[in-house]
């Protein structure tokens, strides 16, 4: 293996290896802080606002992709949070967030596209894949993907009150 096959594969490597670590941990009932779930959603938007600052504005056109990226990563955020299970113990006044196998899987397999797509990218030039864009993209998406989140999970701390009361 050469280095830079090891470059291309050593971040897969690493995060297969963290999940596998933090499987047991993720299936855990945690606290779940209502009032925190819009710190996530504002964080990453003020690191796009200060990633795109510093360049030129984008095209109309750009601007449509990118609206349309963070529509897909709301969707797949808000599917993220209904893989996992919210719980309000009306006893105590604690709700409790636990994640289910299949809502891990599914950070995996959008681990493994987000790094096939890199590897096809670095392996393949010739495809013109432009990577200013593509870090927009990813940006956008991941906006799309926290804010789908968090919006998912605070409807679903509705419902699990709901459901106690």
């Amino acid at each position: 293996m050469t280095p830079h096959d090891m470059q291309l594969y050593f971040p897969i490597v690493m995060v297969i290896a963290i999940i596998a670590l933090r499987w047991r941990r993720m299936m855990r009932p945690q606290r779940l802080r209502v009032a925190t779930l819009p710190i996530g959603p504002v964080l990453v938007a003020a690191g796009i606002a200060a990633f795109l600052a510093l360049r030129p504005a984008p095209s109309v056109g750009h601007v449509a992709e990118l609206v349309a990226v963070a529509l897909v990563g709301g969707a797949v955020g808000w599917i993220r949070a209904r893989l996992s299970k919210v719980e309000f113990d009306s006893t105590s006044g604690m709700m409790t967030l636990r994640g289910t196998p299949y809502g891990v899987l599914m950070l995996v397999g959008l681990f493994a596209l987000r790094s096939g797509l890199r590897i096809a990218a670095i392996q393949h030039p010739d495809w013109g894949i432009d990577v200013s864009h593509a870090t927009d993209f990813l940006l956008f998406f991941a906006f799309g993907l926290v804010t789908g989140y968090a919006a998912e999970l605070y409807l679903a701390v509705g419902r699990a009150r709901r459901q106690a009361a």
